[in-house]
């Protein structure tokens, strides 16, 4: 509000309404801030602000990872238990078998979905509670717990992967034990997409022998086989928010005499190669196809000479289809066989017809390293393409750079913690939101009293400080008015007397002077006296009616009944005003219609009443025909502002008696003279 709005308001009695009306608005229009854009309510309540700000920092740091490659791309969804009504006696459990004792870095469970292609998904029928254990032996005669999960459940964050490290497991078989199966359409049952088992930067459970208890075996959706297939929905291990490559493939064309379509890989000297992984082109130029031009059929020849003379063949499809991989690598583990040249040679393409095959990255594992990355590439050729041979060996992939798979992993477990944070403080804020709001509420409602008693405090300094000006005015004018008018109007009286006293014609007028210059001057004093200059008018109450009754009942008989405490009593300034003006109100009709001969007038405390009343012996009147003047309506204005009982009793004839019951505590200060 504008100061100058603010002070126009002063003096009119809407001062403190109006700023408790302002306070209100204000305080309501903050509160109906919805809280999406209510960052002004952690000013009331720290917790919310400092969940408000680990949010947005738990936020960016999701961000930050960027959004992975995810989904489905696949038919083989994993592994899946009978669905039962009711749960088996036994907890079923399924078990991996990695052919020798490897060591362990980390064992990995993926859970599965059972949609295609989606970026934000949930796991399907995820087991709650669990417990993965390692052995040497099969039977878990002896055993070693990995993670133990069955005393409280356990809920991935879609399709986040559970990580367990394991460092300086060695063993041959894991199992995963299912103690409280997951509930889907009323029935009990429970599935996984994939396990891994990494000891470096390879996963060395990759085509490892699974055995499962109670198993679905519908293939190719459910199979105890996909559990090490190497195909889930995470997708492949590529660095999220990496720059695409230029090329999403290289492709391989057959010879011009039908020869097959191959590529190949000169690593630079002899390595023991561990494990080969042949990235499927995901096209996104045109289409969007995982896995396209993949061969149906396909073997794997290294060798140490270039002319691959002597080749050994290392993996052969031996005519059978291979699935399509959709967006995940294939993953042939070797076990250390030496070469220097890796080749991929397409027996049988994609459909009859095709003419090439695609593949988007080739690696090479020797040691835990890729030790592809960055060499020589060669191949049947592709003419119409002319795409650079280096897009094999360049560390991209169709959507990205590729990570190794711990640090994929690792990213997918951090982003799952990150997305569960968020889950938790979503679920906390609208009750921190609603503390908030409360204290904001409080905060303003004391806000709004301490407006309002401030602008009270403001408003009664204002009017004592205009009463105070107001007093030195009237005492500043009554003194003006005391020294200039009252000294001019003593000299005409004493000029006036003294002339009245000589002899001759003028003497009647003079007299007639002398008397109206007393009777100004005691109207004067009456004026001075009602405007509040009670110390220049020099006369109390109760005297100044017994003065203003001499003057104008000088022709009538006054009877007077007045009560010795008037004189004492501490009148308040306005109720004095007032009651004087009624007093004087009244003569005066008396004095214009009564014509009256004697007056009665009684003035003295009543119980808890200041009571006036005059009566005369007039002509009288009929109050219920009278019709209210201008006399009649002052004086029950005057009573009103009193707050006092108001009585006229008359009739024709008889006279008439006016009466004013004033209450004591809206006519003096203090306790009443004589008040017990």
């Amino acid at each position: 509000m504008p100061l100058s709005a603010f002070l126009s308001l002063h003096g009119n009695g809407r001062i403190t309404p109006v700023i408790f009306r302002s306070a209100c608005l204000a305080v309501a229009a903050l509160l109906a801030v919805p809280a999406s854009a209510a960052d002004w309510l952690g000013l009331f309540h720290p917790p919310l602000r400092r969940a408000e700000t680990a949010l947005a920092e738990t936020r960016n740091a999701l961000a930050a990872l960027g959004e992975p490659v995810v989904g489905n791309t696949v038919p083989e969804f994993g592994i899946q238990h009978q669905m039962r009504p009711v749960p088996p006696p036994v907890p079923p459990y399924v078990q991996v078998d990695l052919g020798e004792n490897r060591e362990i870095d980390t064992v990995v469970i993926v859970p599965a979905a059972v949609n295609f292609g989606a970026t934000s998904i949930r796991a399907y029928a995820f087991p709650p509670r669990f417990r993965l254990d390692a052995s040497d032996q099969a039977n878990f005669q002896e055993f070693r717990p990995l993670l133990v999960q069955t005393e409280a459940d356990l809920n991935p964050e879609g399709v986040t992967p559970i990580l367990v490290q394991t460092p300086g497991l060695k063993a041959r078989y894991l199992r995963f034990t299912i103690t409280q199966l997951a509930r889907v359409d009323g029935y009990w049952t429970y599935s996984l997409a994939e396990l891994l088992a990494l000891h470096g930067n390879r996963n060395v459970a990759q085509g490892a022998a699974v055995k499962q208890t109670g198993s679905t075996e519908i293939p190719p959706r459910w199979s105890a086989a996909n559990l090490t297939d190497g195909r889930s929905p995470l997708g492949p291990p590529l660095l999220p928010g990496s720059p695409l490559p230029t090329y999403d493939a290289l492709f391989a064309k057959v010879g011009k005499d039908a020869s097959p379509a191959w590529m190949a890989v000169d690593l630079g000297s002899p390595q023991p190669i561990d494990e080969i992984r042949i990235h499927p082109l995901h096209a996104r130029q045109g289409a969007d196809v995982p896995g396209f031009r993949f061969p149906l059929q396909f073997r794997i020849d290294v060798s140490e000479d270039p002319s691959m003379a002597a080749a050994q063949t290392v993996w052969d499809s031996k005519g059978t289809d291979f699935p399509n991989p959709g967006n995940n690598p294939v993953t042939l583990p070797l076990r250390g066989i030496p070469g220097r040249f890796v080749r991929v040679v397409a027996v049988k393409l994609e459909k009859p017809g095709a003419d090439s095959f695609a593949v988007s990255e080739l690696q090479v594992y020797s040691g835990g390293k890729n030790v592809a990355l960055g060499k020589a590439v060669s191949s049947s050729g592709d003419d119409p393409r002319n795409r650079p041979l280096q897009d094999l060996t360049d560390g991209y992939a169709s959507f990205g750079q590729l990570q190794e798979l711990p640090v994929w992993l690792a990213n997918w477990e951090r982003r799952g913690a990150l997305q569960k944070r968020i889950a938790g403080f979503d679920a906390r804020l609208p009750d921190l939101q609603k503390q908030a709001r409360t204290r904001a509420l409080m905060a303003g409602g004391v806000g709004l009293a301490a407006l309002s008693l401030a602008g009270a405090g403001w408003m009664i300094r204002s009017a004592r400080r205009q009463k105070r000006e107001l007093e030195k005015f009237r005492a500043r004018l009554a003194r003006d008015m005391h020294d200039e008018v009252g000294s001019n109007l003593a000299g005409i009286a004493v000029l006036s007397e003294l002339a009245a006293r000589t002899d001759g014609p003028e003497q009647a007028d003079w007299a007639d002077i002398h008397r109206i210059a007393r009777e100004t001057t005691d109207a004067m004093r009456e004026v001075l006296w009602t405007a509040g200059a009670r110390e220049e008018a020099g006369i109390d109450l109760s005297g100044q009616l017994q003065k203003v009754a001499a003057r104008l009942l000088s022709r009538q008989t006054v009877e007077w009944s007045l009560d010795s405490e008037a004189s004492r009593a501490r009148w308040q300034p306005e109720a004095a005003r007032q009651i004087f003006l009624f007093f004087k109100e009244t003569l005066a009709n008396i004095v214009r219609h009564a014509t009256a001969s004697r007056v009665e007038i009684c003035f003295r405390m009543d119980g808890s009443f200041w009571r006036l009343s005059v009566s005369d012996d007039g002509r009288g009147f009929d109050p219920a025909n009278a019709t209210d003047g201008i006399g009649l309506i002052s004086l029950r204005e005057r009573a009103r502002s009193l707050h006092a009982l108001f009585e006229i009793r008359s009739r024709p004839g008889t006279g008439t008696c006016l009466e004013l019951r004033v209450p004591l505590k809206h006519a003096v200060s203090g306790e009443p003279p004589g008040a017990p």
